[in-house]
């Protein structure tokens, strides 16, 4: 082989291993992430401290930030400089000049619940390049009940069923159960229901009332919030005395209760034609409780025509109900001989 081949096989060697070097000594110099604070879980007041530890950390700008699902992510710290003005907020740089690496300790005194979230270490490579690394924090905080997305009240035809959900945030992820208002048997018996859907199945009126949805995760006082149940039901007529006897001349009082949801109109019918008070009949309607209503009919002064049958008519959207009252008169029996 020639001399100069043989020094052209050489030279190109002693390229390759210098490139191969330099490679390796760039690769070697370039910063990583050797350490982060794993996940933290911690309540509200505590302090807390997490730790970015930088290899071959050189003159590269290191930084902690928060992402938001607002604006992306905001800049805490540039190296031992605090980007944010907040007090709670300390940031330390440990350097090791020996190994050529850096521990950034990003501090927080007195948690809230809004510095919960994603925190990442930055190390900026170049205005378009970086490697990060990131941990969460966690902090405990009670059960609440969402106001957006829980009811305050509900409204059920009797005989459907009614499903009634509620949503709490807080972490530990809160469980949810419930209670009737006043200790009440719930509708599938027992008292109280675990879990975040309440169903009723064919729905009766005495389903009716408040429903406590209780939220706890083991964090402060459970969160409690009352949910008003409506059962609506066509009306019902119970009559106490359907014969009423009365002499002529004194008055006389016919009564019918209506249980109906909702409210009904009751109107009383004598011979097919709607009685209105006036000189001789007097109709008052009294709601006695949320879902009774007590009619009484008055006559003032009975004659001959007065005699006979009256009706009792309810009636509310989803139908009607009459009840039959009969005024007669008494026979009063002849003394014997």
């Amino acid at each position: 082989m020639h001399f100069s081949q043989i020094f052209l096989v050489l030279w190109c060697g002693l390229s390759l291993r210098s490139r191969v070097l330099a490679a390796s000594t760039a690769v070697s110099s370039a910063p990583v992430i050797s350490d982060i604070t794993p996940d933290l879980v911690a309540s509200v007041g505590d302090d807390i401290e997490f730790n970015c530890t930088v290899e071959n950390v050189g003159r590269m700008s290191v930084s902690w930030a928060k992402r938001t699902s607002e604006i992306g992510s905001v800049v805490l710290s540039m190296r031992n400089i605090l980007s944010l003005s907040d007090p709670r907020y300390t940031i330390v740089e440990t350097n090791d000049d020996k190994a050529n690496k850096a521990t950034y300790t990003f501090k927080i005194t007195k948690i809230e619940a809004t510095d919960m979230g994603a925190y990442e270490c930055q190390v900026i490579l170049t205005a378009t390049d970086k490697i990060t690394k990131k941990l969460n924090v966690a902090i405990k905080h009670p059960a609440i009940i969402s106001e957006e997305n829980t009811p305050k009240s509900m409204l059920v035809t009797e005989g459907q069923n009614l499903e009634i959900s509620c949503h709490a945030d807080g972490f530990p992820q809160p469980t949810i159960s419930w209670e009737r208002e006043n200790r009440a048997i719930m509708p599938a018996g027992g008292s109280s229901f675990d879990g975040q859907t309440l169903r009723i199945k064919e729905a009766h009126r005495l389903d009716r009332g408040g429903y406590y949805c209780i939220a706890s995760n083991g964090v402060g006082q459970p969160d409690r919030r009352l949910i008003r149940v409506e059962v609506e039901f066509r009306p019902q007529i119970s009559v106490q005395r359907p014969k009423i006897a009365q002499m002529l001349s004194h008055a006389a009082e016919l009564e019918c209760t209506v249980q109906a949801y909702p409210a009904p109109a009751v109107f009383w019918y004598r011979n097919g034609g709607k009685l209105q008070s006036g000189s001789n009949y007097k109709i008052s309607n009294t709601a006695s409780s949320h879902e009774s209503t007590t009619s009484i009919l008055r006559i003032n002064s009975i004659n001959e025509l007065d005699f006979g049958d009256y009706y009792c008519n309810a009636t509310n959207k989803l139908g009607h109900a009459d009840a039959r009252l009969h005024l007669f008169q008494p026979v009063i029996p002849v003394p014997s001989m």
